[in-house]
């Protein structure tokens, strides 16, 4: 409930400032037309965030100077892995994607969110600000690309068929992933990977490609993963970080003005996307399971059933993460990536990875 009550907090901050402050700066905007894809629209971000604010509010709160053409990934017909190449190419002015998605370009993307890194999302926003300037900085040299905004989807947790019963319960068992670190834990305590797109989770859980499959406490509820699964288990696989960015050829050729605009209402997009994620992640499971009060999501029918999570699971969690999560991680990305992150995630949680 005190998730919740801060969430509304922020929320209502946000809202009492974009509707005091933008106006008397609208009038000396040139107009100005972005190319904007969003990610998945069964996303809360999306749906209660980020859509509205590049469907209606901008356009609102400049009186019609910014506009933009906004659509999701699956609108578009795109499945997310594709989108900073497409960025870098310029065919979107601004796009936001999922960070562990570019890993295939640069494993430095991977270091942010690696499994079992964080447990709640206050650090999990810590190690982000601190690691920001190595993201940023790699976006725009290597993919032309300027970082905007960096936030989470909210905590990301195991749906399954069947009753693992615990960690242990995954060893055997066919587990949807969508990142390298995922498979590294998934495969560290037995279990077999398999890539699926977001889209086809539904359909290859109900023709049984996968035992289990990982997404957000919320995410997996309004993409109505309940319908194919029974049981849910939380033990914390990450947080699917995601960021907002803009060709950097596009965003130079922006009126200094409309920058200066952007960057101040991103700021404030994403600590409305933090806020949203950290209620997701309650909110989530009690929409899933009934426990408590379905606030934003979907109340699944029928309701799927919580694995307690134990004491020596939480352990086991944790042991796997420094002995096998990072140092693979380490071993892809390199000694320099991964003295930049000691530098930075590293000193925030007082853990080191190998440089060797």
């Amino acid at each position: 409930m005190t998730v919740r009550i801060l969430t509304a907090a922020i929320l209502g901050a946000w809202i009492a400032f974009s509707v005091a402050q933008p106006a008397a700066e609208a009038a000396d905007l040139p107009n100005t037309n972005l190319k904007v894809s969003g990610g998945n629209r069964t996303s809360q971000l999306f749906r209660h965030v980020y859509g509205p604010f590049w469907s209606n509010d901008l356009m609102e709160m400049t009186e019609g100077a910014i506009t933009a053409d906004f659509a999701s990934i699956d609108e578009l017909g795109l499945k997310g892995p594709e989108i900073l190449r497409l960025l870098k190419l310029g065919v979107f002015d601004i796009s936001h994607g999922t960070i562990s998605y570019m890993a295939g370009e640069d494993a430095r993307f991977e270091g942010l969110d690696l499994s079992g890194l964080t447990l709640d999302i206050e650090t999990q926003r810590a190690i982000s600000e601190a690691y920001k300037p190595v993201l940023a900085k790699r976006l725009e040299s290597a993919h032309n690309v300027k970082l905007l905004t960096l936030a989470p989807v909210t905590v990301q947790a195991f749906y399954c068929r069947e009753d693992i019963g615990g960690l242990s319960g995954l060893k055997g068992k066919k587990v949807r992933v969508f990142n390298k670190t995922m498979a590294d834990f998934v495969e560290a305590v037995g279990g077999v990977t398999v890539n699926i797109p977001f889209a086809e989770v539904v359909p290859a859980m109900q023709q049984g490609v996968a035992d289990c499959a990982i997404t957000g406490t919320a995410s997996g509820n309004t993409a109505r993963w309940w319908e194919v699964t029974s049981y849910l288990y939380v033990l914390p696989m990450g947080w699917a970080m995601t960021f907002f960015g803009a060709n950097v050829d596009s965003w130079n050729r922006l009126d200094a003005s409309v920058q200066d605009y952007l960057t101040a209402e991103l700021a404030e997009l994403e600590n409305r996307m933090w806020a949203q994620a950290a209620g997701d992640v309650q909110d989530g499971i009690d929409c899933n399971t009934g426990m408590d009060v379905c606030d934003s999501g979907i109340e699944a029918d029928p309701k799927m059933t919580l694995i307690e999570v134990s004491d020596a699971d939480r352990a086991l969690h944790g042991e796997l993460m420094q002995s096998t999560v990072v140092p693979r991680w380490a071993e892809r990305c390199g000694s320099e990536c991964a003295m930049e992150w000691n530098d930075t995630i590293g000193n925030v949680l007082g853990i080191s990875a190998p440089t060797q």
